[in-house]
C-alpha cells in the first residue's frame, strides 16, 4: 500500500497529488493546479493516470485556480474525476442562506471553472449533495469516505466565510466587462521588498502574531486525509482560526493533540497562517511547503521559527518543492543541529517537484 503526497512545481501556489492504496491503482486526489505554466508541465502526468477519485480547487486565488484555465479550453479533459470539490457562485449563495478583497481576475476564473465543470459533465460537490463544500454542510459532520479507503475530514471553510465572499463576487460579475475577453493568466505583481532576516529563531518566534484576514483565503477547502493509520493535513491557504475551531470541535486540545504524519502548511508558510494556538493542537514533526518563493518571499522565517520553538527537541523534517533562497536559508548545519531538524529538497532539475511518502 502507498500513501504519498506529491508537491508539483507550482510557482508560488499549489499543484498537489495525493495517492493511496495499492501501487498503480489510480486512487488519487488532484488538489489545485498552480498557474498556467504549471498546468502545462503537469498535463502529461495527468493524462498518463487519468482516473482521479477527487479533484479539488481549494479557492479562487490565481495561484491555485489559474492552471485550470487552459484545461477548460480543451475539447476533453485530461483526467476524469469521480467528484469535483469547488465552491462557485451558486454555492456561495447557498452558504449565505444557511449561515446567515478578491482580485477581479480570480472571479472570472471561478466563473470559467464553473462553466468548465458543466462542459465536461463532471460531478460537482456530489459528496455534499451539490451544495457548498463547507463545515456547515450536514455531510461534513462525519468523515467522508472516498473510494479505496481514504477518509477525509473537512476543516475549512465555514458557511460564514463563504457568505462573506458572495457580495464581492456579485459586484464584480455586475461589471460584465471584467469577464468578456478576460485573459486567463493573472498579471504577476512585483515581489515584496522584504529582505531575508537574520535567522534568530527565538526572536522570530517571539514576534507578534497577526492572522490572515483576506476573504478568499477564508473560503479555502482544507481537510484531514486519513488512510490506514496515517493522517495528512492539507491546509490550502486557510485561516488558522477556522482549523483551530474545527479541531477543537473534534475534542482536540493541548492535552489531546491530533497526531499528524504530515502537515502541508497553510498559505505556503505565511506567518499569518500558522498560529501559535494551532501548534498547541497538533502533534506533528513533518511539514511540507509548496512555493518557489516568488512574489511573497514565502516561507516566512517566523513560520519556521514558531515550529522549531514549539518543539525544539524532537527530530523534525521540512519538505520544500523548490530549492529557493527563502527555503534554502534554513539548510544550515548550525541551525539544524541546534533545533533538531532536516531539510529535504527535490533533486535537480526538480521539474517533477517533490514526492513525500507519508
Amino acid at each position: 500500500m502507498v500513501f504519498r503526497l506529491t508537491m508539483n512545481q507550482s510557482s508560488e501556489g499549489d499543484a498537489l497529488m495525493l495517492d493511496w492504496g495499492p501501487p498503480g491503482s489510480g486512487l488519487r486526489a488532484v488538489i489545485d493546479l498552480g498557474r498556467t505554466a504549471d498546468y502545462t508541465a503537469l498535463r502529461p502526468a495527468l493524462m498518463a493516470d487519468p482516473q482521479v477519485a477527487l479533484f479539488v480547487i481549494s479557492h479562487v486565488d490565481a495561484d491555485h485556480i489559474e492552471g485550470a484555465m487552459p484545461m477548460l479550453k480543451e475539447p476533453t479533459a485530461p483526467f476524469t474525476p469521480v467528484d469535483v470539490w469547488f465552491n462557485g457562485h451558486d454555492q456561495l449563495g447557498l452558504a449565505k442562506a444557511r449561515a446567515l478583497v478578491l482580485e477581479a481576475l480570480s472571479v472570472g476564473q471561478g466563473e470559467k471553472l464553473s462553466a468548465g465543470i458543466r462542459k465536461f459533465g463532471w460531478p460537482w460537490n456530489a459528496a455534499f449533495g451539490g451544495g457548498p463544500v463547507s463545515t456547515g454542510s450536514p455531510e461534513a459532520a462525519d468523515p467522508i469516505a472516498l473510494v479505496g479507503g481514504l477518509s477525509v475530514r473537512l476543516l475549512s471553510p465555514s458557511d460564514a466565510a463563504l457568505a462573506k465572499l458572495e457580495p464581492e463576487w456579485n459586484a464584480l460579475l455586475a461589471k460584465s466587462s471584467l469577464l468578456i475577453g478576460q485573459p486567463d493568466q493573472a498579471p504577476l505583481q512585483p515581489k515584496d521588498l522584504e529582505s531575508l532576516s537574520i535567522l534568530n529563531v527565538d526572536a522570530l518566534a517571539a514576534e507578534r502574531y497577526a492572522e490572515d484576514s483576506t476573504v478568499p483565503n477564508g473560503t479555502c477547502i482544507a481537510f484531514l486525509a486519513e488512510f490506514g493509520a496515517k493522517r495528512v493535513l492539507l491546509g490550502a491557504d486557510a485561516h488558522p482560526r477556522q482549523i483551530e475551531q474545527a479541531l477543537t470541535a473534534l475534542g482536540c486540545g493541548p492535552q489531546n493533540r491530533v497526531r499528524l504524519d504530515l502537515f502541508k502548511l497553510c498559505h505556503h508558510g505565511s506567518k499569518a497562517n500558522l498560529s501559535p494556538a494551532l501548534l498547541t493542537l497538533i502533534d506533528c514533526t513533518r511539514f511540507a511547503i509548496s512555493t518557489d518563493g516568488s512574489r511573497h518571499n514565502h516561507p516566512d522565517p517566523q513560520t519556521i521559527a514558531r515550529i522549531l520553538k514549539a518543539d525544539p527537541s524532537r527530530p523534525k523534517t521540512f519538505y520544500f518543492n523548490t530549492r529557493q533562497e527563502h527555503a534554502e536559508q534554513w539548510d544550515r548545519a548550525d541551525l539544524r543541529a541546534k533545533w533538531a531538524y532536516t531539510c529535504v529538497f527535490p533533486d535537480p532539475p526538480a521539474t517533477a517537484g517533490l514526492t513525500i511518502e507519508v
